[in-house]
Formats: structure tokens, sequence, C-alpha cells
């Protein structure tokens, strides 16, 4: 064999051995050491999901707190700024409609008191009424806790 020969010869077996090897590593690899490595990642990831979770929970809950006094403060700011516009605006409204409505009001009343006085000859004719219907009605009373009638008793006398 000649130095040439002896060389290739070396190169082949070590370019054999070494793709050997690569073929057995990545074999091992994808047997044993990669569902090993998958679970360990899976508990890695639970730990930091789980921490991060308690983190952001812990940090919400610090916030929480400003954050409420800050909206109220800026809820009440606006409310202190818009209070006055919605006052002076209801009260203009309210002026307003007052004024579209007090005309019809002082007609109505006007008409209301000229019924009133119109109607005090009905109220004078009803007295009367009851005081006639209220007169007969004791009279007749008074004839019941009397044995007799006034009639009978002027029939007799007069026999």
């Amino acid at each position: 064999m000649s130095g040439v020969q002896l060389v290739i010869l070396v190169m082949a077996t070590a370019l054999a051995a070494s793709l050997l090897t690569l073929g057995l590593g990545w074999l091992a690899i994808r047997r044993w050491l990669q569902p090993q490595l998958e679970a360990r990642l899976a508990a890695l990831a639970e730990t930091l999901e789980a921490r991060v979770k308690a983190g952001a929970s812990a940090a919400g809950q610090d916030l929480l707190e400003p954050l409420r006094v800050e909206v109220y403060s800026g809820v009440e700011q606006a409310a202190t700024e818009l209070l006055p516009k919605i006052r002076a605006e209801l009260t203009a409204g309210f002026q307003a409609a007052a004024a579209e409505a007090l005309p019809a009001f002082r007609e109505e009343v006007r008409k209301g008191f000229t019924d009133a006085l119109s109607a005090s000859d009905l109220l004078d004719r009803t007295a009367k009424k009851v005081v006639r219907t209220g007169s007969s009605l004791m009279e007749s009373g008074l004839n019941l806790l009397r044995a007799t009638r006034p009639d009978d008793r002027g029939d007799s006398e007069s026999r």
C-alpha cells in the first residue's frame, strides 16, 4: 500500500467513525435526552408562569389602591368642574320653561276664579236644597218619635 492510499484509508476510517459517532449521538439525544429535557423545560415553564402570575397579582394589588384614589380624584375633579355648568344650564332651562308656561298658567288661574265666582249661585241653590232636605229629614225624625202624625192628631182634636 502506498502512502496516499494509507492516508485515504485513514481519512475514510476517521470520516466513517465521525459519522457513526454523530448518528449514535443524534439517536441518543432523540431517544433519551430530548424527553428528559422537554419534561424539565415544561416544569420550568410552569414554575416561571406561576412566579410571573404571583408577581403580576402582587403588583396589581399594590397598584389597585393608588389607581382607585386617582380615579376617584379624577371623577371628583370632573364633577366639580362640570357641576356649575350643569346647574346654570338646568336653571336656564327651568326659567325658560317657566316663562313659556306662565301666561297659560295665569289664564287657567283666572278661569278658575271666574268659574268659582259664577258657581256661587250654584252653591247658594245647593245650600238651600241641603237646608230644605235636612229640615224635612229632621221633621220626619221628630214625627217618628211622636206616636201620632200631625194630621191624625189634628183630625182627632176636631172630632
